[in-house]
């Protein structure tokens, strides 16, 4: 069964789209927070301890929910894009991009011909395990994944505007720990010179008439903060930090309280 998109038809619409970073590795945990009502959740293959054969595995249990799979690749690789969107992810997160030679690299691993030279197979779960349908899979393929690239580097700042030339790219995602470490405060990403760095990026993204993400916000105040700054794609939280928060306030709590 081939399944729609339905971030990328949010996105079109232009609204605002909240999601989160899931690193844990267990499908359970992604069908909970699929189950949530998030509108999309990346499955951070370079932070987390994911295997690339068990992808499908939360590819799954996100479309149960009608909650988006995105994939975050551990490099900028083809064949690992290849692998992630085969076991049928709706988007590629590639990180490290510097250059607009960088995201063309990308965009080329994701589409097929002519935009690019993704390798073919309809046999697989994002083709539906048939070539009974290739025509409505290629048409899929080609509109509806999204190609987001992970903006956390000097280079890659000043670079921006070359990089949102290149059409296909759908969103900027401003790695604001890297960059607060490029920019010389390591893990101070509220730092005024960090802050406005992303700020100035985002407003170029929304002028390209493309999306923006950036931060981890933590709560509604972070989130709202981000909006009125002009992102629109939301990774509220890590899945392990929203697990540990709420059992930790508990345990802090009970150990006050017996």
């Amino acid at each position: 069964m081939l399944v729609h998109n339905k971030l990328k038809e949010k996105l079109n619409k232009g609204e605002a789209v909240l999601g989160t970073w899931n690193t844990l590795s267990s499908s359970l945990v992604t069908e909970v927070l699929a189950q949530s009502g998030l509108d999309f959740q990346i499955i951070d293959l370079e932070h987390g301890p994911f295997a690339m054969d068990k992808v499908h595995l939360h590819v799954s249990a996100c479309e149960n929910s009608q909650c988006t799979p995105l994939v975050r690749i551990p490099s900028n690789s083809d064949w690992m894009a290849l692998q992630a969107l085969d076991q049928g992810a709706h988007g590629v997160v590639a990180p490290h991009i510097d250059s607009v030679d960088d995201a063309k690299a990308l965009v080329n691993a994701v589409k097929y011909h002519p935009q690019g030279s993704r390798g073919f197979t309809p046999f697989s779960k994002a083709g539906g395990f048939t070539n009974t349908n290739v025509d409505e899979y290629v048409g899929r393929a080609i509109n509806e994944i999204l190609n987001i690239v992970i903006v956390e580097s000097k280079e890659g700042l000043n670079n921006l505007e070359e990089i949102l030339k290149v059409d296909a790219i759908d969103i900027i995602y401003f790695g604001a720990y890297d960059l607060s470490q490029a920019l010389g405060h390591p893990g101070n990403t509220k730092h005024p010179d960090v802050v406005q760095a992303i700020q100035q990026g985002v407003e170029m993204v929304n002028n390209a008439g493309k999306y923006a993400g950036g931060f981890v916000p933590q709560n509604k105040d972070e989130i709202q903060e981000l909006l009125d700054m002009g992102m629109k794609f939301i990774t509220y939280e890590v899945d392990s930090a929203i697990i540990h928060k709420h059992v930790s306030g508990i345990s802090s709590w009970f150990s006050k309280a017996k």
